[in-house]
């Protein structure tokens, strides 16, 4: 007798959804349907992967069928009990049971009805499965004093990621960043904790020495887990709160800026960035989401900036990578904070795509216009890039690139590519059309992550020990002999005088950490000079450099300096 014969016997007239719920597994049925389990993921959480549709899910409470739910990774919107797993799924995993003539909840019935008639024996074998997924005990709760938590020592890995020891020891990371030591037992060949040590502390052990930034909920002033990164270590400490919880920085009397980053590692270098673009102030306030976002974490970071006094004209910069995974963050977040004005539905959405249903109601009739509007000039553009004559692998460019439309029970489904330009494209739009952009923007890096680009700002210090600047950052010249950068300063500023140009630019010297020491300084009006300032020791760098040219002449050597025969100008 099937699970369906069974429940007909007890409700001959209509199964309850309860009854549904508690008698089909998200896990079962996904095994069913050809998800594999990723078993080296995890089992306090298993998480399954249908390589078909690139579709891989996680899985809560997986002991439990009635409160069992799901995420999908990286996609927080897509989420919820097994009615949603079936329902976003019925156009692709479950799409032999969508007609479209039907009603969606009828269609969703029917995936249900059929898994409860499947075989006895292979449903004994998929609960068999889901038993070996999940582990039977209780999560772990996070407690903060069964790590071995210090302060963090000198010469630690963010040394190794270029970041600077007056970046975290600044005013926003003051004890905001810390050590978390790990211990191994070389006699016993393996890791021993923190409290089998303490207990033990005879042993001779082999200690290892993580960077530790912890992370906090917003409900309480309670440490709930810690992200842990060192040369071969990026995950998070057992029983830390991954979904609810955030790293945040000390956060000054009145923020006026709020930087959302994807890990704390990034969080640093923005802030050494902006300290060597010359923004030093301490009016802002950082988080790190730990590579993920999750709805719950929208939620922690909105809380914690409702509670803050803030200066009036303050701002929420989402700063995520500058990568596909990073620009549908911003979605997301965007799309969680616009839902009192124009509330999206997720939705399911072809392979490698991001469905959302759009609003109906009359409130939403304008709103949902312009962004339809907005999304053909957008395909137009893109379109416009390609010619009609374009061989079969362009064309699948194209259609990578293309935001779509279809229709569920006559409602609109915007179909967005999982790529940075529809991403961006539709993230953008929307913030105007809510007028959120008047308190949330996108800040990019100009390569994948703040990181890399701290790195790479490092790296032609090392090449160039000076460089001409303009005020948004932007590098204009680099060099190493400094008389030959003081002319080019000059030339720019007479051409700036001639050309009647309005704005700044600076000639500085690098330094460790790719800090910079300003040697001058010009800002202009219409061509015309309002400030301008000289730091002496130009003038002392100059003239060095032509003794030590002339040196070298005279000795016959190379005129010109290389970087290490510089006078550094301490900031």
């Amino acid at each position: 007798m099937t699970k369906f014969d069974e429940l007909r016997e007890r409700f001959p007239n209509l199964i309850p959804l309860q009854e549904l719920r508690a008698n089909v597994s998200i896990i079962e049925l996904a095994l069913q349907y050809g998800y594999e389990p990723q078993r080296q993921k995890g089992k306090s959480r298993p998480v399954l992967e249908n390589v078909q549709y690139n579709d891989k899910i996680i899985i809560k409470n997986p002991q439990d069928a009635a409160q069992q739910v799901y995420q999908r990774a990286g996609d927080f919107t897509d989420s919820g009990t097994v009615i949603d797993f079936i329902r976003n799924r019925l156009t692709t995993v479950f799409s032999t049971f969508n007609r479209p003539t039907e009603h969606e909840f009828k269609n969703v019935i029917s995936v249900l009805y059929d898994y409860l008639r499947v075989d006895p024996s292979l449903v004994a074998r998929n609960r068999q499965t889901a038993v070996t997924l999940s582990d039977d005990k209780p999560k772990q709760a996070f407690a903060k004093e069964i790590f071995d938590i210090r302060p963090l020592e000198a010469g630690n890995y963010l040394t190794s990621r270029q970041i600077a020891p007056q970046t975290i020891s600044s005013p926003e990371f003051v004890n905001k960043v810390v050590a978390q030591i790990s211990y191994f037992d070389p006699e016993k060949g393996q890791s021993e904790s923190f409290m089998t040590v303490k207990e033990h502390p005879e042993r001779n052990y082999v200690t290892f020495s993580n960077v530790a930034f912890p992370y906090y909920n917003g409900l309480s002033t309670e440490v709930t887990g810690l992200e842990l990164r060192n040369e071969n270590v990026k995950l998070h400490a057992a029983g830390s709160d991954r979904y609810s919880s955030v790293f945040i920085s000390n956060p000054p009397q009145k923020p006026a800026q709020f930087f959302i980053l994807e890990s704390g590692i990034d969080v640093l270098s923005h802030k050494q960035l902006r300290t060597i673009q010359g923004d030093d102030q301490f009016n802002a306030v950082y988080f790190s989401t730990g590579g993920q976002l999750t709805a719950q974490q929208v939620n922690t970071i909105t809380r914690y900036i409702a509670s803050f006094d803030k200066a009036p004209d303050w701002k929420i910069n989402l700063a995520f990578d500058n990568d596909s995974k990073g620009h549908l963050f911003d979605l997301q977040f965007i799309q969680q904070l616009s839902a009192t004005k124009f509330p999206l539905t997720s939705t399911v959405a072809g392979i490698n795509r991001i469905g959302y249903l759009l609003p109906e109601q009359d409130a939403s009739r304008s709103i949902r216009e312009a962004l339809l509007d907005r999304i053909e000039t957008y395909n137009k553009s893109v379109q416009a890039q390609f010619s009609p004559e374009a061989d079969p692998l362009a064309k699948k460019e194209l259609n990578g690139q293309l935001i779509t439309l279809g229709y569920n029970q006559g409602q609109i489904v915007l179909n967005i590519p999982e790529a940075v330009g529809p991403l961006s494209a539709v993230s953008k739009t929307l913030l105007e059309l809510t007028q959120l952009d008047q308190r949330i923007q996108i800040s990019k890096s100009f390569t994948k992550d703040y990181n890399l680009e701290l790195t790479r700002e490092i790296t032609l210090g090392k090449k160039f020990g000076f460089v001409i600047k303009d005020e948004t950052g932007m590098e204009l010249l680099n060099g190493n002999s400094i008389a030959k950068m003081a002319r080019s300063f000059q030339q720019f500023k007479n051409q700036a005088e001639t050309e009647g140009f309005t704005g700044s630019f600076g000639l500085y010297q690098r330094t460790e950490f790719g800090f910079l020491t300003s040697l001058a300084e010009l800002t202009l009006e219409q061509g015309k000079s309002v400030k301008s300032i000289q730091n002496p020791a130009l003038d002392g760098l100059v003239q060095a450099e032509k003794k030590l040219a002339s040196q070298h002449l005279k000795s016959g050597g190379v005129a010109e300096p290389t970087p290490t025969q510089k006078t550094a100008v301490k900031p």
